[in-house]
């Protein structure tokens, strides 16, 4: 079994709230046959007294699309970026002194959380990680720049 991409082994950023918790993992994405190219798993479950329902989780994967975009907020490029799906969505917006998650799915379900400054670095940090990875660029001005630019086009 090749241990250095099983699931367990990925970098993850794990946060937890009075009412939710997130897990942002590294993953890989195969798409059209073409691939795998670097991916972040948000996965966002509901607290249930002292525990995280996890089986209740709501999941997006972050690729080529969107994985941009999280970076942007998470450096101050964006205020908020939405990553919608046919049946669910997630936002990442700044506020003071955090980022706010909110993921939404079907009618019923919606779970919320901040992320203090320190979880918000760490998720920027892997967001960022994985982001240099997928578009295979070594050089971190040019990146930034690339970023920058994006942003400038992003409209919710």
């Amino acid at each position: 079994m090749d241990t250095v991409n099983h699931p367990a082994s990925q970098a993850k950023v794990r946060c937890f709230g009075s009412k939710a918790a997130l897990t942002a993992e590294a993953t890989v994405l195969v798409k059209d046959g073409v691939g795998p190219q670097a991916a972040l798993n948000l996965e966002v479950a509901p607290r249930d007294r002292d525990r995280i329902n996890w089986k209740d989780k709501i999941v997006l994967q972050l690729g080529e699309d969107d994985l941009p975009l999280l970076c942007c907020v998470c450096l101050g490029y964006l205020p908020k970026a939405e990553f919608k799906r046919p049946t669910k969505g997630i936002v990442v917006e700044r506020q003071p002194n955090r980022l706010f998650i909110s993921a939404t799915q079907g009618s019923g379900k919606c779970y919320a959380l901040p992320l203090p400054i320190a979880q918000t670095f760490r998720l920027g940090a892997l967001a960022m990680a994985q982001l240099k990875k997928q578009s295979e660029m070594d050089d971190d001005d040019l990146l930034l720049a690339s970023l920058r630019g994006a942003a400038g086009l992003y409209r919710v």
